[in-house]
């Protein structure tokens, strides 16, 4: 696993790194400025730190984005990725999420596994352009609005689709 001052990823000035707890109070601020994604509260946040499940987009010294994951036995579930509104349209989310699956394969995981509104089609894009395809429906799986979540599953055998 890598450290929070080991650097995975360094492109376009992009450092991508586990996150430290010394983030977390960004990491909140970016989820907050994220109405696609879900706000974690600071205690599951500092929770997740040493565990490595949050990687880091820094861009310019600052912190541009997030990706919470986790392995379990040979999976990895992606449960939330976001990029400050200001640092979108840069690659970000696609660097955090080459990182992340990078490092889920290295510790074992086949597939990667996540959910993502109905009605975010820009995500939902995203994710089938780096090669995820849909796998299911969770009905009512959202809240703050009610909404119905599509599944996605990635085989980390396979390399990510887009040159992001």
């Amino acid at each position: 696993m890598f450290s929070p001052d080991e650097k995975i990823a360094n492109r376009s000035a992009v450092i991508v790194r586990l996150a430290a707890p010394s983030d977390v109070l960004d990491v909140h601020s970016i989820l907050r400025e994220s109405p696609e994604a879900s706000v974690w509260p600071m205690e599951s946040l500092l929770g997740s730190v040493p565990q490595g499940e949050i990687w880091t987009a820094e861009m310019d010294g600052r912190l541009a984005g997030i990706l919470i994951g986790r392995v379990a036995a040979d999976e990895f579930e992606i449960l939330n990725l976001a990029v400050s509104r200001e640092f979108r349209r840069r690659r970000i989310a696609s660097q955090l999420m080459r990182a992340a699956l990078e490092s889920a394969k290295i510790a074992g995981a086949r597939k990667t596994f996540l959910e993502v509104r109905a009605s975010n089609e820009g995500g939902i894009q995203f994710y089938e352009r780096l090669g995820f395809q849909t796998c299911g429906r969770r009905l009512n799986y959202y809240r703050d609005p009610v909404e119905d979540a599509i599944q996605m599953v990635f085989h980390n055998g396979e390399s990510i689709t887009e040159d992001s």
